[in-house]
């Protein structure tokens, strides 16, 4: 075999290797939201260890400070991230199960190191109050995420009740009416 054959299959085999192993950041970005929704989620009778483990994960997903502002009057704030694991805690210890999901996320990238991400998150969940029915809700949520020594973290949260729609509006009216 030719040098100049070995020399391809070199320049091949690091192509190959640098395709496979390595992530685009939009890519990063999105694993990193769908990574989030999932620790946040938790399943009926999940034990303990479980959230645990969850927190110290979670931990790790969060800059410094994290900034959660908009339809979220409760929880805004700017938080450390073991306040955020702490008070992520603390509202799942509120349900029995939760499912958080992202939807139509749009990704924009202002600088390398600074991430905007547009999405809907839906939030399906029942309470631990007996009779209590499963409640869903829906926000439009904007994150901020910066790249902090090579790994995206969550920097900052604004949350958006999604427009409603005149139909929803008028029935809405029309219930109250009827009370009145």
């Amino acid at each position: 075999m030719s040098f100049r054959n070995v020399l391809v299959i070199l320049v091949l085999l690091s192509a190959a290797v640098w395709w496979l192993f390595h992530e685009d950041p939009e890519a990063e970005v999105r694993d990193a939201h769908q990574e989030l929704a999932r620790l946040l989620s938790k399943t009926e009778g999940e034990a303990s260890s479980t959230m645990i483990f969850n927190a110290r994960v979670l931990q790790s997903m969060f800059a410094d400070t994290c900034e959660v502002t908009g339809d979220a009057e409760m929880f805004g704030g700017s938080y450390a991230p073991e306040e955020m694991v702490s008070t992520i805690i603390r509202v799942q210890g509120l349900f029995l199960s939760i499912d958080l999901t992202f939807h139509e996320l749009v990704i924009e990238f202002p600088a390398a190191d600074d991430a905007i991400v547009n999405f809907t998150a839906v939030l399906v969940g029942r309470s631990m109050m007996e009779g209590e029915e499963e409640a869903a809700e829906t926000r439009e949520v904007i994150s901020r995420m910066r790249m902090v020594e090579g790994k995206w973290l969550f920097a900052e949260f604004r949350l958006r009740s999604p427009p409603r729609a005149d139909a929803q509006i008028k029935t809405e009216y029309a219930t109250i009416a009827e009370y009145m």
